[in-house]
């Protein structure tokens, strides 16, 4: 369990080393048996359930390897008790919020504005972590727009940003929850914090579908890529068929070896037929060069 070393301080949080002190503390206080089991057990979706001595929110954040990790919260009229089973680095960062703020301290409405605030600016560094990689996965198709990991890279990143769109979605939704005139445990004097908070989670829900399309756009540019490149390779592999067609013709017109062909028994016959299909082939080439297919 740690907390502040100021009196002010009502905001005490729980690890999975400190569950059994929490587990004792929260019979002691009374709470709400369903609250209880939310806060050690954890919801698989952020939320908010309202009891009649407390509330329970369960908040989502987003680990260095890019797991999803939980923080559960109950808030009385005096404390914020926070439970989480993974290291969050998160809380510490809380910590130090408040450390500067110590007005906010011993309101549990602003501790809890602080924790949404700090999550926000957690998930807009997320974003911009997301945009770096994507953008260098857009550098990466022209440069090798053949390699197929290119594709597998969008679609797991298109994975990515779905699982967090939905929990930031939630969480926003949360946030106007809170923000409702009649929510309790909110006073007034926050109300106008969190709707500051709000807006940036709406920031964030329009940057992850606008990341969203990026990938699309990754995609089929790969696809059109690799389209005209192919296109480029059948239209060589055509220009020199069709370079080659009279050469083939002449050959196969000198190789029925009828009797009456008077080049057959020529002296210069072979070097004619040859001067013959070179320039043909020759001359079509420069025609398609001219033209300005090749």
């Amino acid at each position: 369990m740690s907390n502040s070393e100021s009196s002010k301080v009502c905001w005490l949080h729980f690890n999975e080393n400190s569950k059994d002190e929490l587990q004792i503390m929260l019979k002691q206080m009374n709470v709400h048996p369903l609250a209880q089991q939310l806060l050690l057990l954890g919801s698989d979706f952020p939320k908010i359930d309202v009891y009649d001595d407390c509330i329970f929110v369960s908040l989502a954040f987003v680990q260095s390897d890019w797991r999803i990790s939980r923080l559960q919260l109950i808030v009385t009229k005096q404390h914020v008790i926070s439970y989480a089973k993974d290291d969050a680095p998160i809380v510490e960062k809380i910590k130090d919020k408040l450390f500067h703020h110590l007005e906010h301290s011993s309101s549990p409405d602003f501790v809890l504005y602080e924790f949404f605030e700090v999550l926000t600016f957690h998930f807009l560094r997320i974003i911009d972590d997301i945009s770096d990689h994507i953008q260098t996965l857009e550098k990466q198709v022209f440069k090798t727009p053949f390699e197929n990991d290119i594709g597998h890279s969008v679609y797991r990143w298109k994975i990515k940003l779905h699982e967090l769109r939905q929990i930031i979605e939630a969480q926003e939704e949360m946030m106007k929850v809170l923000h409702h005139p009649k929510f309790p445990y909110i006073g007034e004097e926050v109300r106008p914090y969190l709707q500051d908070v709000t807006s940036r989670f709406a920031r964030i829900t329009a940057a992850l579908d606008t990341l969203k399309e990026t990938l699309s756009g990754i995609f089929d540019l790969q696809l059109s890529l690799k389209s005209d490149h192919m296109n480029v390779i059948m239209k060589t592999l055509t220009l020199v068929s069709v370079i080659f067609m009279p050469m083939t013709f002449v050959a196969g017109v000198y190789g029925m070896n009828f009797k009456l062909m008077p080049e057959l028994a020529w002296k210069y016959g072979y070097a004619y037929a040859l001067v013959l299909m070179i320039g043909l082939g020759i001359s079509i080439a420069f025609y398609f060069k001219k033209k300005g297919w090749w």
